[in-house]
């Protein structure tokens, strides 16, 4: 049975969810879904938000199945702004992931060389906070977390006019004073 952990998620983002695992459960056996980012640290705006998803999964989504249950996704109404998708086969440790999908409304797209540090950060900030998540994976390091702070830091640094990049870099000096992870919504207004 799948524990549910709480979120931030209201109820269209939920059902969402539930659609995104029921495309990729046609395909594969679901065993385990997180909901990270703001649905998990605060901050989710219904209808504006990003929704952040890991799932795992028993076995690789691979050839037609795979194109079918990405088809599936992108098919699907979001509640928000972009759909951020990340799938592990069960025994895989980030960022060693199946499929990364990113779902908005220029369409559904794999990113399978996005940057390390992403996947090793949001392990980070589920392990805190989601009970079930070491089930499937081994903890993240405080030293290998450590590094990915400083390594998304210099990412964001390099993209000073991008807004995402600016609230990660203080999402990150944040974390690295204080040890605690502070959401988009607050970095936006201390940036202010």
């Amino acid at each position: 049975m799948i524990a549910v952990t709480p979120t931030y998620l209201d109820e269209a983002a939920e059902k969402y969810r539930a659609d995104v695992l029921a495309a990729i459960g046609e395909e594969v056996e679901v065993l385990d879904s997180f909901v990270l980012g703001s649905g998990l640290v605060g901050g989710y705006r219904p209808g504006e938000s990003d929704l952040d998803l890991a799932v795992v999964v028993d076995a690789p989504l691979r050839d037609e199945a795979r194109r079918r249950a990405i088809e599936r996704i992108a098919a699907l109404e979001r509640p928000g702004r972009r759909l951020e998708l990340v799938v592990y086969v069960r025994g895989h440790q980030p960022p060693d992931f199946e499929l990364n999908l990113e779902v908005d409304d220029d369409g559904a797209r794999e990113d399978p060389d996005a940057h390390e540090h992403w996947f090793v950060i949001d392990a980070g900030m589920a392990q805190e906070r989601i009970p079930a998540w070491t089930d499937y994976f081994d903890p993240v390091s405080k030293h290998r977390l450590h590094a990915a702070v400083l390594s998304s830091l210099a990412w964001s640094e390099q993209w000073p006019d991008l807004e995402f990049a600016r609230l990660n870099a203080a999402r990150a000096r944040h974390y690295l004073e204080h040890g605690e992870w502070m959401p988009k919504a607050r970095a936006q207004k201390e940036e202010q």
